[in-house]
């Protein structure tokens, strides 16, 4: 999982763009909705909602949603001036939320009856230039669209490495949450970064923005949550590229076994990829997150929202049992200083897929969940410090690919 399934207060999805002034009415309106978000005041907060954001959240949703981002980020400190987003249907503002780790926007939206439309803790937007990492100069980039059934289009960036005429392609499938197409958290971008570096190397790939970061419904199984688009971005891929990996991350990671299952691969890469059930791996995440004066009592209700928000992550997937019955090349990296999937898991699948020829395991002692590189004991807030993947991660991957790739042609 990634740090953004701390972020659980998610109302709906409100894309941040150039900011104005607004109106004094207006942000005293902002302003009461984020006191109430502050005190925990949730039955006062869910009566402004809109009915139709009523409809897909309870009360009980709401409690301590700012208790689990203040888990990753450490305590709130201030919070800026509102600012509006121009151009909305409904009107957006927008502060910039300072935690002890760093940074966050809390955004509000209105519809035109002074309800809640949406409610979001995000990361900061960044400046466009800030934004790009250049391609290669032989690699362009393309825009396309993911397409699940009728209702379901996800905007994507296909890479195309200019290596050979037909070059192998990857599929980036994220972790959980509502992620964008480069897996944005906070200050990093793990599979914009990854692109251009599998590019360097004579590799295509295909990244998308996932159901839950473009449409605010909710969603209650990992069918909607991630597997059926990976699909849809794979048969996509295939008319891209003969050859075609889905590298996934975190929980795309735990799910590349079970996609695998469903299409034809020609082999997943699995970095940070839980092994155990979530319920397991998100209880360890708390254990190790919550401040020592946190009571059982208190772990055991901030488990019980997360389950209520998104119970689909708490049902067992049988990834390993999966991946023992697949005949593709796999790769399972994983960062030794990953706190949200530790080396406990690593070393599961590694018995679980011991003495498999096409199998095979890397760590990086130095790396993250995002696979960057830190020292000491691994906190959230270095997702808020920018930084690159290290080259041998994306050797090692683009060496899987190619050494596989030559076999199988």
């Amino acid at each position: 999982m990634t740090a953004r399934k701390l972020l659980l207060f998610i109302l709906s999805f409100c894309p941040l763009a150039l900011v104005a002034q607004v109106s004094d009415e207006s942000v005293q309106q902002a302003e009461h909705v984020f006191s109430l978000l502050l005190h925990h005041q949730a039955d006062s907060l869910y009566a402004l909602l809109d009915e139709s954001v009523k409809a897909q959240l309870s009360r009980e949703q709401l409690e301590g949603g700012l208790k689990q981002v203040e888990l990753m980020m450490g305590s709130y400190q201030r919070h800026g001036e509102w600012e509006r987003k121009p151009d909305a249907q409904d009107e957006v503002l927008m502060s910039v939320v300072d935690f002890e780790g760093g940074q966050l926007a809390c955004v509000v939206s209105f519809n035109d009856t002074r309800h809640i439309q949406g409610l979001r803790i995000m990361p900061l937007p960044k400046e466009q230039a800030e934004m790009k990492i250049p391609l290669p100069a032989d690699a362009v980039e393309v825009d396309d669209t993911v397409r699940t059934g009728a209702d379901i289009k996800l905007p994507c960036s296909v890479v195309l490495s200019g290596r050979s005429a037909r070059p192998p392609m990857v599929v980036f499938v994220h972790g959980s949450g509502p992620t964008d197409r480069n897996e944005t958290v906070l200050a990093n971008r793990p599979f914009l970064d990854l692109s251009r570096q599998l590019a360097e190397r004579g590799i295509s790939s295909l990244r998308y923005d996932k159901r839950t970061f473009v449409y605010p419904k909710p969603v209650d199984t990992m069918d909607d949550e991630t597997i059926l688009d990976a699909l849809s971005a794979v048969q996509l891929a295939r008319t891209y590229a003969d050859r075609v990996y889905l590298v996934g991350h975190s929980l795309g990671a735990m799910l590349a076994p079970v996609i695998a299952s469903r299409i034809r691969l020609d082999g997943i890469v699995m970095m940070a990829a839980p092994a155990r059930d979530l319920a397991d791996v998100v209880q360890e995440q708390l254990e190790y997150l919550s401040p020592a004066e946190t009571t059982a009592e208190q772990k055991e209700a901030a488990i019980g929202q997360m389950r209520q928000q998104s119970p689909h992550y708490f049902q067992p997937q049988h990834q390993a049992e999966t991946a023992q019955g697949l005949h593709i090349p796999m790769l399972i990296l994983q960062g030794e200083r990953d706190y949200q999937v530790t080396m406990q898991d690593f070393r599961l699948w590694q018995q679980a897929l011991d003495g498999q020829p096409m199998v095979s395991f890397a760590s990086y002692p130095a790396l993250n969940h995002l696979f960057l590189k830190g020292e000491g004991k691994s906190t959230p807030q270095e997702y808020s410090i920018p930084d690159t993947i290290p080259a041998q991660v994306a050797d090692d991957i683009a060496r899987f690919i190619t050494q596989h790739n030559s076999f199988n042609k």
